[in-house]
């Protein structure tokens, strides 16, 4: 057996679960697609590639075609005869459509489910479709539809959220600094992990300055702000000692013409 040929077929025939991986791995959870090890990886394409394989073989009947599995395997035995060659090369066009057909439907086929699972929340309903990026439940604020959650929406849901207010523990110098803003984006590292976040309508005050308790009533301490100008904050994780998290809606006030945010509940 030629075992340069077939590393290369074993590796063309999982092709459509390497597909179907990577597109139901994609956007916001992009980064599991790299997280697993190389078993794992093996058995969660080679299961999908099957199946499709499966599929495919029985669905050209349909259009009077055949898929010759002795030409295959002939291919990968000891002495290969030139007639199997000459059969790939006389149905070259129809093996092309066969394969890129099978690599088009297994892509859509994982974006696909990864939209429906998002849709119908079964990740936040059930543990077993929860993606592994736990940091996006909890900036979006996903994690209110945990079963297990200890804190529940009542009054609103997870879709009623219009933004999320994070106030950020950092230090510099050997001082902390309190920032605040609204999230806009985060980015996650290679382990999974949470590299950076992104506000908006950021300031900052030092931790010092707090606000002073007098008979149970916190001072107003809003004047200790510094606003800091600009689009856009970032913040990288690794500086940050705590995040707090407030999530809002908008509700519109009849009596003064606008929308207003509120907590959800």
């Amino acid at each position: 057996m030629n075992f340069a040929l077939s590393t290369l077929l074993l590796f063309f025939l999982l092709i459509p679960g390497i597909l179907f991986r990577r597109f139901y791995y994609s956007e916001e959870f992009s980064k599991e697609y790299f997280k697993e090890t190389f078993f794992g990886v093996f058995i969660a394409t080679f299961l999908p590639s099957l199946f499709f394989h499966f599929l495919w073989y029985f669905l050209v009947k349909i259009f009077n075609q055949e898929v010759d599995l002795f030409i295959l395997a002939n291919i990968l035995s000891q002495n290969p005869e030139k007639s199997s060659f000459s059969n790939i090369q006389q149905n070259s066009i129809n093996i092309l459509l066969y394969n890129a057909s099978m690599f088009l439907v297994a892509g859509v086929s994982g974006y696909s489910l990864k939209k429906v699972v998002r849709k119908q929340k079964w990740d936040r309903l059930n543990k077993f479709f929860r993606f592994q990026n736990s940091w996006h439940y909890v900036l979006k604020g996903e994690f209110f539809d945990f079963p297990k959650a200890d804190i529940t929406l009542d009054e609103d849901t997870v879709e009623d959220i219009e933004f999320v207010f994070i106030d950020a523990i950092v230090e510099i110098n050997n001082e902390s600094y309190l920032y605040d803003g609204i999230l806009v984006d985060y980015e996650l590292s290679n382990d999974g992990g949470l590299r950076n976040i992104s506000l908006t309508g950021a300031e900052r005050r030092n931790l010092k300055n707090d606000s002073k308790i007098v008979d149970g009533i916190k001072a107003d301490n809003s004047g200790k702000y510094y606003p800091i100008k600009g689009h856009i904050l970032l913040l990288k994780y690794s500086e940050i000692k705590n995040l707090n998290f407030t999530y809002y809606t908008l509700t519109f006030d009849k009596e003064k013409g606008e929308f207003t945010p509120r907590e959800v509940e």
